[in-house]
C-alpha cells in the first residue's frame, strides 16, 4: 500500500543513496590522487563501502516503496541543509587534484567530521528513527532490514577510525 510516508521512506532511502554515491566517488578520487599505496588502500576500502552502501539504499529504495525518484532539491527538502552540505562538500573535494601531505591532513580533518555526520545524525538519529516511524504508520516492513542500516552505521564509524589512521601515516611521513 502506497502512503504519504511510505514514499516519504522511498524519497529518504534513495537521497541517502545518492549522498553515499558521492562519498564514493570522493574516496576514489582522493585515491587515485595520492602516491603512497596503503593510504590508497584505505581510501579505496572507504571508496568501495560507500559505493556499496549507495546501492544498498537505492535496492531498498526501490524494493520497499514505488516513489518516484526526488530531485535534488527534493532530497534537500527530504533530508535538510546538511545533505546539500555534505554534498558540496563532496564535489568540492573530487575538484581539488594537487593533494600534497599538509592538503590531504586538511582533507582528511574534514572528512573525518563528515563520516561523524554522517554516522550520527545522518544514519542513526535522523534516518533510522524516521525511517521506523514513517515504516510503522505506512505498514512497510522494514524489520528484515534493520541489521543493514547497523551495519551501515558500524562502517562509517570504521571510516572515521581509517581516516584517522591515515592522518597518523600522514603526520609521521611528514
Amino acid at each position: 500500500m502506497k502512503t504519504e510516508h511510505s514514499t516519504e521512506v522511498g524519497k529518504f532511502l534513495y537521497c541517502s543513496s545518492l549522498l553515499e554515491e558521492e562519498v564514493a566517488k570522493t574516496y576514489r578520487h582522493l585515491a587515485e590522487s595520492i602516491r603512497d599505496k596503503d593510504i590508497k588502500c584505505f581510501l579505496n576500502y572507504i571508496s568501495d563501502d560507500s559505493h556499496k552502501h549507495a546501492k544498498v539504499l537505492m535496492v531498498l529504495s526501490e524494493h520497499l516503496t514505488s516513489c518516484n525518484k526526488p530531485s535534488f532539491e527534493e532530497c534537500e527538502k527530504v533530508l535538510g541543509s546538511s545533505w546539500r552540505n555534505l554534498m558540496e562538500k563532496a564535489k568540492m573535494i573530487q575538484e581539488e587534484f594537487e593533494i600534497d601531505n599538509r592538503k590531504l591532513v586538511e582533507l582528511i580533518d574534514g572528512l573525518v567530521r563528515f563520516e561523524g555526520v554522517v554516522a550520527e545524525e545522518y544514519l542513526t538519529v535522523l534516518s533510522m528513527k524516521t525511517i521506523e516511524l514513517m515504516a510503522k504508520e505506512s505498514e512497510l516492513n522494514i524489520e528484515p532490514y534493520k541489521i543493514i542500516f547497523e551495519w551501515i552505521v558500524e562502517d562509517e564509524k570504521r571510516h572515521e577510525q581509517i581516516l584517522k589512521l591515515i592522518k597518523n601515516l600522514v603526520k609521521v611521513g611528514q
